[in-house]
């Protein structure tokens, strides 16, 4: 028994030397990695999509990588199987899309940055960025030489057996072969891409998905064109099938990401394939507009008269167009222009009658504008003449917590039902802090029976939702009571089971420990403890573990959550974890013993 306990304390002594070293040698290199705080990133994590993961030059295990985070010369990036990063590199707007199960490293040499592309596809946009004066050079190391892609978009990928597959969408892109000797790369496709043009996004009426339109030429006569599509590069199935006719097809696609290609059949049983390319169907909507309403008259002292036009767009709305004609034909153009930023214009010189007008929206990434509906409005000197109806009284029902919870920025939300909805153009909500002067209110328009907004501070507020119909004219109002805007508590501790009591290994040296479950925890952390000395933590999705391998001893544990916004929560008192230095098996009985 002594050899045995002799035994075991060699082994955990070497083993905790192994340890110790290896601890000591990784958080010097990571202090060193940290203290290089003068050397300038060469690029930016920017969208992040599932588990991305950067690997130092001087490290040798895989972290995993946020949005915002610098990247430097030598680290290496790869991707999961659903998991898709931008890098934007510093000093020019070059960036690059990194797709699923990829791996690349990033360099920096003299006057350039390479990349090695390991495996999986990538997509570089380098052409916005070639104008940037002294930015530095961006090339993709291969086998057969290095290609410049300083003024290119291209598209990339390398297989299992190593080769390069490159295509030139837009620019110049070279290679310098191993021989010194450059030749400009050039697409040598048959088949040439009319539309979607390849890595540009689509950007969709969110309320009416159209089909999208395959266009191409290149194809001989009379080629039985088949629309291969999946959500990934290795998973594509045959879609639609043009029979040989136009050189186009429709397809209806979801919104989000599409892989394609396009397989052509020739009458003589030849196979064509194009490459496989990118597309993103995005789900936008118009500019709401706020006013004029639709089929609004809009009176005036005398003409010609000025008319002001409100709208809300959304975050990422790069152009806003608005255009006014004098017809019901659109023939007769009174005015267009185009919006970055504001949210308002008005038109002047407008004489009497009726207007028509529309709103489109042009959106980041995609060159193709988003029409909005064809709405008109009348001007005139004399108001409107109408049968006096009577008005429709509105019910307005809040459905409003009066505790709402934050984290960050302070946020206030509320949503309400009505009773006659057709009769409301417009819901105006007003929103005021308790005890404050009612003259301190904010006032704000809204289109839909749900509202959102940012505040200041925290604190105790009180809002009211007004319900207008075409004129103006209230049809409805609804004070809710006061509302709490406070900071999101952290996760209490969680509590082991039982609550009292030592715990206690099974003699077979396995341990069952479970603890509550807490409302809205998206994980658990167990920390075992000996001696004051932290020994493991891991982590859990549900309330409950099965520890084995842990030697006779005495332990303590610790249990925390983490919320759905990952906050770590408050930890619990320590529990004594006892496992037994006897098993519950029994010893061997002999029950004959036969001597020769």
């Amino acid at each position: 028994m002594k050899k045995q306990w002799k035994r075991l304390l060699i082994a955990a002594l070497t083993s905790s030397s192994v340890f110790a070293a290896t601890w000591y040698w990784y958080q010097s290199s990571d202090q060193k990695f940290s203290r290089n705080g003068n050397e300038k990133p060469l690029a930016y994590v920017g969208n992040v999509v599932d588990d991305i993961q950067r690997r130092p030059a001087s490290r040798l295990l895989w972290q995993l990588v946020n949005t915002g985070e610098p990247l430097y010369d030598g680290e290496a990036i790869r991707t999961s199987e659903k998991g898709e990063v931008r890098i934007q590199f510093t000093d020019s707007d070059r960036y690059l899309d990194l797709e699923p199960e990829s791996l690349i490293v990033i360099k920096k040499s003299a006057g350039e940055i390479s990349l090695d592309l390991m495996e999986g596809s990538l997509f570089v946009n380098a052409q916005e960025g070639a104008g940037t004066e002294n930015g530095p050079g961006l090339v993709l190391n291969s086998e057969n030489g290095k290609v410049d892609l300083s003024q290119a978009s291209a598209s990339l990928s390398k297989g299992s057996g190593g080769k390069l597959n490159i295509d030139v969408l837009e620019g110049r892109a070279s290679m310098q072969g191993t021989d010194g000797q450059t030749q400009d790369l050039k697409s040598r496709d048959d088949v040439r891409i009319i539309s979607p043009l390849p890595q540009k996004p689509i950007a969709m009426n969110a309320e009416s998905l159209q089909p999208v339109i395959f266009q191409w030429e290149g194809f001989p006569a009379q080629t039985k064109v088949s629309l291969w599509a999946g959500p990934s590069r290795k998973k594509l199935q045959e879609f639609k099938v043009s029979e040989g006719g136009p050189s186009y097809l429709k397809a209806p696609l979801t919104f989000g990401r599409h892989y394609w290609k396009l397989v052509g059949t020739t009458p003589e049983g030849r196979i064509i394939e194009t490459r496989v390319y990118r597309t993103d169907v995005m789900a936008r909507y118009a500019p709401t507009v706020v006013f004029p309403t639709a089929d609004a008259h809009i009176t005036v002292a005398q003409t010609p008269a000025a008319v002001e036009f409100r709208w809300q767009k959304g975050d990422d709305t790069k152009q806003t167009t608005l255009e006014i004609w004098a017809d019901a034909n659109l023939q007769k153009k009174v005015s267009a222009k185009s919006f970055a930023n504001e949210d308002s214009f008005t038109a002047s010189n407008l004489a009497a009658g009726t207007y028509y007008w529309r709103m489109s929206s042009t959106y980041t990434d995609s060159a193709t504008p988003l029409l909005g509906k064809i709405q008109k409005f009348t001007v005139s000197t004399e108001p409107e003449v109408k049968t006096p109806v009577a008005l429709v009284p509105v019910n307005v029902d809040l459905h409003t917590p009066t505790t709402q919870y934050y984290v960050g920025q302070p946020q206030f939300g509320m949503d309400w039902k009505v009773d006659k909805s057709d009769q409301v153009a417009l819901w105006r909500v007003k929103l005021l802090e308790e005890h404050a002067a009612p003259e301190t209110a904010q006032s704000f328009d809204a289109t839909t029976t749900q509202f959102t907004t940012t505040l200041a501070k925290p604190g105790r507020y009180i809002a009211s939702v007004e319900a207008l119909n075409k004129t103006g004219e209230v049809l409805g109002t609804k004070t809710s009571e006061p509302i709490n805007v406070l900071p999101r508590p952290l996760l209490e501790a969680p509590t082991f089971i039982p609550r009292e009591g030592e715990l206690r290994a099974e003699m077979n040296g396995k341990t069952q420990l479970q603890w509550t479950a807490l409302e809205g925890a998206q994980e658990y952390w167990l920390t075992i403890k000996k001696d004051g000395k932290e020994l493991k933590k891991s982590r859990y999705r549900g309330p409950a573990t099965s520890l084995k391998n842990l030697l006779p001893g005495e332990y303590e544990v610790e249990v925390s959550a983490t919320d759905t916004y990952g906050r770590p929560g408050q930890t619990s008192a320590p529990r004594k974890l006892t496992v037994p230095d006897n098993s519950g098996l029994k010893a061997p009985t002999l029950k004959k013993i036969q001597v020769n």
